[in-house]
């Protein structure tokens, strides 16, 4: 009895599987059928009235003209029906691929923000609620990955910092004293110090980045008028780099709730980051506005921009656009990853807007106070 009942269940099961009355699949064979089985009956009927009507107003003997009438009234009717036939399956179409929208409305929020709000439609077909729960799982597997592996590289920084100093100040007190030395060892001390100090930089980078992560922006909020605050940035961008910075600004005050000293690291980082991918010659534009609660600070370069395929993983750490300039620049790529985190603490967002060979903008945006 057991063994029958466990067949049984297995069949019923797989009729289950075939026919999933929750699916979207289902559900538009059952809109279909529906609706054609409506018109088929609503034309059977009208047509046997207008037929009827005919009949009883004309006399026993028709006439060619009498039957083109009839005939001429029934082809309305169909065009009609077929009409309504079709505007009623767009419309069901339309309704069930609804969920399909919202859904990749909410893949696109969650790529660009892990923290969005799980799908939650209570009707959406089966397919679809299959598919937000695999990449929502895909999600927290990929943050759990990278929370791991932040981990590792934090505490591989803490680590490596004091001994990757002694190194660097061993290396260079070397280099000084090294005037008895063959010029190929000289060569070889300095290439091993600026290599050690570049590795100093990137885990002071990798230990920014972690603090940044941890930070809570909130305790330090002050209320801050953007206007003077840009201006004065890029004056002293402009004097110690000696670039030439353009500013635009709006003439009423836009006033933010932020942390001065982290927002100020946030727009010099950019500034530097535009001044060392463009020309000298060009010019460095800085735009302040604000668009009802939300104040916008836009810097402009006009190098040699970044590919499309590049730009979606310019704020992951360590991604350089082209690896072989790491050295020629002198950045780390961390930097973006900094911004990025930072920006995020002040309840902001940062994007790009890039076209090779035009130019690349950041767009900062943070909450104002007031409109």
């Amino acid at each position: 009895m057991s063994r029958l009942s466990q067949v049984s269940n297995r069949r019923v099961s797989k009729r289950r599987r075939f026919v999933d009355l929750a699916s979207l699949q289902f559900r538009l064979m059952a809109s279909v059928v529906v609706i054609c089985t409506i018109a088929l009956i609503s034309y059977r009927f009208l047509s046997h009235w207008a037929i009827q009507t005919l009949l009883m107003m004309q006399s026993q003997h028709f006439t060619s003209v009498q039957v083109l009438a009839i005939a001429d009234r029934l082809t309305w009717l169909s065009l009609i029906v077929i009409s309504a036939v079709m505007v009623a399956l767009l419309g069901v179409v339309g309704w069930c691929l609804q969920p399909l929208h919202q859904f990749r409305q909410w893949v696109q929020a969650s790529t660009t923000n892990p923290q969005t709000e799980w799908f939650n439609i209570r009707h959406a077909p089966s397919e679809i609620r299959g598919l937000a729960h695999h990449w929502h799982e895909m999600l927290t597997q990929r943050s759990a990955v990278k929370h791991q592996q932040r981990q590792f590289t934090n505490n591989v920084a803490h680590e490596l910092r004091s001994p990757l100093s002694l190194v660097h100040g061993y290396l260079q007190r070397t280099s000084q004293r090294s005037q008895a030395l063959p010029a190929a060892q000289q060569e070889s001390l300095a290439m091993a110090a600026a290599e050690a100090k570049r590795m100093t930089l990137i885990l002071q980078d990798l230990i920014e980045l972690a603090r940044a992560e941890n930070l809570d922006i909130s305790l330090a909020e002050e209320p801050l008028i953007l206007n003077e605050f840009v201006r004065d940035i890029a004056s002293m961008a402009e004097k110690f780099d000696q670039r030439s910075i353009e500013t635009k600004i709006t003439p009423f005050p836009v006033r933010v709730q932020t942390q001065r000293d982290h927002l100020v690291q946030v727009i010099d980082h950019l500034i530097q980051n535009a001044i060392r991918y463009s020309d000298r010659d060009t010019p460095i534009l800085i735009e302040l506005n604000q668009v009802g609660d939300a104040a916008i600070i836009q810097i402009h370069d006009r190098g040699a921009g970044i590919p499309q395929s590049q730009q979606a993983l310019i704020f992951e750490p360590f991604h350089r656009v082209d690896p072989s300039r790491t050295r020629a620049t002198g950045g780390t790529g961390l930097g973006l990853a900094i911004v990025k985190t930072l920006v995020e603490k002040m309840r902001g967002t940062i994007v790009l807007d890039s076209r090779p060979g035009e130019g690349t903008r950041f767009i900062l945006t943070l909450p104002a106070l007031g409109a």
